[in-house]
């Protein structure tokens, strides 16, 4: 079995804070229904705000993150809520019991060293002037020395997660997470950074992924693109280059003509350059890299349905990388074949209250599913071929 190919260093989800209490409610009914009538996006409107409607007045899980949050080597769950968010400590066989309830705090887009200063740095999306009517900026900060990025299996790539654990105890007091593809639009409650700065004189995205693209050592930013509400219009995709210390320059790329939603990076072909894989609303896309940071797009099509969730994992352990795209309530394995071919396997299912992390939790070095929900959690286990098996939901004690 030859080496795995390189991963990103950040895959990311859309940037937003915590979702305003039910007072505010009313007003998002308000601006869906108007929005509608008005004809502006139609139903990526809907998909936009519907999540952050309903969800003022019942527990949704809006996403999961694995990680070693206690120092034991076994891979915990750190789930995101539109309320509390959750801590859940893995036993090493795929039980998880709930440790603790933290409160909201900042999101971003993708975590790395964007100029090459050896401290950890923030791609991120804020709005201004307030969620409705103000301009979304796109931003860098410096994040605080004790932010650190925890532990995860080899060969099993992360969302961005890090956590601030000023008291070194192994549990954060704050958390700085990529959070809520598909758009959804959140409110800011409270920020781990007071340092904003340009970083991209682009529009912002829905969705961004830090990685080598060029292959000069510096972290560079593929860019997804969504629909633009104020002309009725997707936006193709771009990337950017940077030049090492944190500057960025636009490529002149622009790729694709297609709702974008999300985005990974990792080498899809064996050749040694990251790739990446978009989702979309009807599906996913496969853009290979020339090495010089110049994508082509494949000619396969992932999928048909609204594509949100992304995972780059090997769950079949035949060396090459493998992806789960999904939406709102499952998830689809493909298989490569080595050259960056897909084959379609098993479906997840799953509530759409619930939402999924990719990651080995069960200590058998095999990539496994968890699903976490409002009420109870599931882990399907992988059994190292690329099928995976349901556990009963257990609920958390």
């Amino acid at each position: 079995m030859r080496d795995p190919p390189p991963l990103a260093d950040g895959l990311a989800s859309l940037s937003g804070n915590g979702i305003k209490k039910r007072a505010n409610v009313p007003r998002l009914a308000v601006w869906l229904v108007c929005l509608c009538l008005l004809g502006l996006g139609g139903w990526s409107v809907v998909q936009i705000l519907l999540p952050a409607f309903d969800s003022g007045t019942k527990l949704r899980i809006v996403h999961v993150f694995l990680a070693d949050l206690n120092g034991d080597e076994h891979q915990d769950a750190y789930m995101v809520t539109n309320q509390m968010h959750r801590i859940l400590f893995n036993d090493g066989n795929g039980d998880f019991t709930l440790n603790r309830e933290l409160s909201m705090y900042n999101y971003v887009l993708a975590l790395g060293d964007l100029d090459g200063n050896d401290s950890l740095d923030a791609l991120l999306t804020r709005f201004e002037n307030g969620m409705m009517g103000g301009d979304l900026l796109f931003e860098c900060a410096e994040a605080p020395a004790d932010v650190v990025i925890p532990a995860r299996s080899d060969g099993v790539p992360g969302q961005v997660f890090a956590v601030q654990d000023g008291n070194r105890d192994g549990l954060p007091e704050g958390y700085i997470a990529g959070c809520c593809g598909g758009g959804t639009a959140m409110m800011n409650y409270a920020t781990l950074f007071s340092n904003y700065r340009s970083c991209l004189g682009t529009e912002p995205p829905t969705d961004a992924a830090l990685g080598d693209l060029n292959g000069d050592g510096a972290l560079d930013v593929f860019v997804v693109k969504g629909w633009r509400m104020r002309d009725q219009r997707t936006t193709p995709n771009e990337v950017w280059f940077n030049d090492g210390m944190g500057n960025f320059a636009d490529s002149g790329q622009r790729l694709g003509n297609s709702e974008g939603h999300a985005v990974a990076l990792g080498d899809l072909n064996g050749d040694g350059f990251l790739d990446a894989v978009v989702g979309n609303r009807r599906g996913g896309d496969v853009w290979f890299n020339d090495g010089q940071g110049n994508f082509a797009k494949s000619n396969q099509r992932l999928g048909r349905g609204m594509t949100n969730i992304i995972f780059v994992a090997d769950p079949d352990n035949d060396g090459d990388l493998d992806l789960f795209l999904g939406g709102y309530t499952s998830i689809q394995v493909w298989l490569n074949d080595g050259t960056g071919r897909f084959k379609s396997g098993q479906q997840i299912k799953f509530g759409r209250y619930d939402a999924i992390a990719v990651g080995e939790v069960t200590g058998d070095g095999v990539v496994d599913v968890f699903v976490g929900g409002p009420n109870s959690y599931q882990v399907w286990r992988g059994d190292g071929n690329g099928h995976f098996s349901a556990d009963d939901r257990s609920a958390y004690r």
